[in-house]
């Protein structure tokens, strides 16, 4: 954690030069806390809750003729106690990227943020909205329908937009958080190999995505590894009520126990209410290592805007790991608020 608080201040001094040299250079961020209430069905606790808050630097120079550099920088907090939320030293996302009519190409430390986006997870913040944020107690886009976001090593591309179509696809190798020496039979960064593609299409209130993935593993893949996976997700805003859903299949080196095929699907919708709005959404997906098992979670949530940049929230959550399993529900209450500059 030191170390990122050191690589943070010398960025935030440096902001003044980088901004003599740059186009633009930002300074940007999330504070989201809430108290969230949690009964597991055996036990209760209360907390306080720091939910994907977030401090960043973004930077784009003008290159001339449509090229553009942009580069960005950005740590997770935990504003409950004010240290950094990466457990293994990582920023959120750290990338430097070229801009043009080709599209965008970035490299590093990638997420939905970058100007490439997530090809799979960048389908759901297009389309499926989350009650106030997609983390924590009500996290849904990479927990339960695995749409991948967050990654190392990679490179990653968007096409331009055509007739409403375009694409993004990302490639990556694993680590160097997984790399833990150069022994043989040590784990290295080109030992796991992933890529995934997202295909999209926008007309009007209406939008589509189909997502892709897949994973290989030197030496081939061991028991109820994650083999590849498709999924089809849209929506339709009608003004008064944007309604959304996703279904698809992820794949998995199986045994007689457990699954090889993992379906999943979420249905759900999102209205204006007075100065905020009502989400609400009903999700299920197979359990893996239980062929009789299903997992599932209802949320629903309203959020109070004060203003563009501030809101207060309330959101109620359940969630159960395995209809095969009793007693093992998930309930969540949650209030708090978000604040963006």
């Amino acid at each position: 954690m030191k170390k990122s608080f050191l690589i943070l201040a010398a960025a935030s001094a440096l902001v003044p030069a980088f901004a003599q040299a740059q186009s633009s250079v930002s300074v940007y961020g999330v504070i989201d806390t809430s108290i969230d209430r949690i009964d597991d069905g055996t036990r209760s606790s209360t907390q306080l809750v720091s939910n994907a808050s977030r401090l960043g630097f973004r930077g784009v120079e003008d290159l001339g003729g449509g090229l553009k550099a942009v580069f960005g920088l950005e740590a997770g907090l935990n504003v409950d106690n004010g240290a950094f939320s990466s457990s293994t030293n990582h920023f959120r996302n750290s990338f430097v990227a070229l801009t043009g009519p080709f599209g965008a190409v970035a490299m590093g430390r990638l997420d939905s943020a970058n100007p490439t986006g997530s090809p799979l997870y960048s389908q759901r913040t297009k389309h499926l909205d989350a009650v106030i944020h997609d983390s924590g107690a009500t996290a849904f886009g990479t927990e339960f329908l695995n749409m991948r976001n967050r990654v190392s090593n990679a490179i990653g591309y968007m096409s331009p937009t055509y007739g409403g179509f375009n694409m993004r696809a990302r490639y990556w190798q694993t680590g160097p958080e997984n790399s833990t020496g150069t022994g043989p039979g040590v784990t290295r960064e080109q030992d796991f190999k992933h890529l995934d593609v997202g295909l999209n299409y926008e007309s009007g209130p209406f939008g589509v995505g189909i997502g892709l993935g897949k994973d290989d593993k030197r030496g081939g893949l061991l028991a109820n590894d994650f083999k590849d996976k498709w999924h089809i997700v849209g929506s339709y805003d009608f003004k008064v009520v944007k309604a959304y859903g996703i279904y698809g299949r992820d794949r998995y080196e199986g045994r007689p126990t457990t699954r090889n095929n993992v379906d999943f699907w979420m249905v759900g919708a999102s209205a204006p209410v007075g100065s905020g709005e009502v989400v609400a959404n009903y999700m299920r997906r197979d359990v893996q290592r239980d062929r009789a098992g299903e997992a599932s979670k209802f949320q629903i949530g309203y959020g109070h805007s004060l203003s563009k940049r501030t809101t207060l929230y309330a959101i109620f959550d359940r969630q159960d790991d395995n209809s095969n399993v009793a007693n093992d529900d998930i309930r969540v209450v949650s209030l708090g608020i978000q604040h963006k500059f």
